[in-house]
C-alpha cells in the first residue's frame, strides 16, 4: 500500500496450508485466514500463516471474536493485520486497538519469544517498532447499530481501515443477501466516502471469481478510493471452477 498504492488479496476458509501457500505464490499481496467462518482454530491458523509467508504474501486474520486473548494469540502468531467482524461501537474498536498495541500506546501482552519475533531471533525493540508501523486493525461494519455509529467508529485513532460488509448489510436491510442491490450499494458508497474524508482506508471485498466481474468491481472500488481489496476466496474459486467443469461435462453426456 505504501509503495504501489494498492494491495490485493484473497480469503482462505479451508483448513489447508497448501491452498494458502498457492494463493500467496500466485502473486497476491495478502491472504486472509478466516477464523470466523473457517472450521479451524489457532493451531491450524498458524500453519496456514506459515504457508502464506512462505509463498511471499502477508497474512491477515479475521478473528472469530474481538477478545484481547484472541487478538494476542493471532498477533503473536505473526499476523500482519486483524479483521474484526461485526463492529458496532467506538468503544469496541478502541478496545481492539488497545489490545493490538504494545505499551505505552496499548495493552498488548509483551513476550520476546513468540512467532512474531522469529521465536526470539529478532531484536525485541525492532519487533515492537515493526508492529507499531505495520500491524493493521481493520473493522467490518455489518449491522444496523454499526451503521448508526459509523461516524464515531471511524473516528477512533488506530483504526487502519474499515469495510462495510455488503452481504450482512443487505440482510440487515431486509434484502435477503442481495449485496448488489442499488440501495445496498448507495448506502455503502455514502459510508465509504465519509471514511475517506476522515483519512481512514477502505477495505473492499469482491465476491466474484470471474475475471470480467472482478475487473468491474476493482475499477469501482478504486474509483471510491479503496487501497486494500480482497477478491474471491478458496471456496469461491473451487466451487466456480468445478461448477464450470461439471456444466461442460453434463453437456457432453
Amino acid at each position: 500500500m505504501q509503495t504501489r498504492g494498492v494491495a490485493y488479496g484473497s480469503w482462505t476458509q479451508m483448513n489447508c496450508p497448501e491452498i494458502s501457500e498457492l494463493q500467496a505464490r500466485s502473486g497476491l499481496d495478502f491472504v486472509i485466514v478466516d477464523m470466523e467462518h473457517g472450521s479451524f482454530g489457532i493451531e491450524s491458523a498458524v500453519r496456514m500463516m506459515t504457508a502464506i509467508e512462505a509463498g511471499g504474501a502477508s497474512s491477515v486474520v479475521r478473528v472469530p471474536e474481538a477478545t484481547p486473548a484472541t487478538i494476542l494469540k493471532v498477533l503473536d502468531a505473526g499476523a500482519a493485520g486483524i479483521i474484526i467482524p461485526n463492529v458496532e461501537t467506538p468503544e469496541q474498536v478502541q478496545a481492539v486497538v488497545d489490545a493490538s498495541r504494545y505499551a505505552p500506546e496499548g495493552r498488548r501482552g509483551a513476550c520476546p519469544c513468540t512467532r512474531s519475533t522469529g521465536h526470539g531471533v529478532y531484536d525485541w525493540n525492532q519487533s515492537v517498532q515493526w508492529a507499531r508501523d505495520n500491524v493493521m486493525v481493520i473493522g467490518l461494519v455489518e449491522t444496523p447499530l454499526g451503521i448508526e455509529n459509523f461516524s464515531k467508529i471511524i473516528g477512533v485513532e488506530g483504526l487502519s481501515a474499515v469495510g462495510v460488509g455488503q452481504f450482512d448489510l443487505s440482510q440487515a436491510m431486509g434484502l435477503a443477501g442481495d449485496h448488489e442491490h442499488p440501495d445496498v450499494l448507495r448506502k455503502q458508497e455514502l459510508l465509504v466516502g465519509e471514511a475517506r474524508e476522515k483519512g481512514v482506508d477502505i477495505f473492499a471485498v469482491c465476491f466474484a471469481s470471474d475475471p470480467g466481474e472482478i475487473e468491474t468491481a476493482i475499477r469501482r472500488w478504486r474509483k471510491l478510493g479503496s487501497r486494500f481489496i480482497a477478491v474471491s476466496g478458496d471456496r469461491f474459486m473451487l466451487s466456480a471452477g468445478y461448477g464450470r467443469i461439471a456444466k461442460t461435462l453434463s453437456g457432453l453426456s
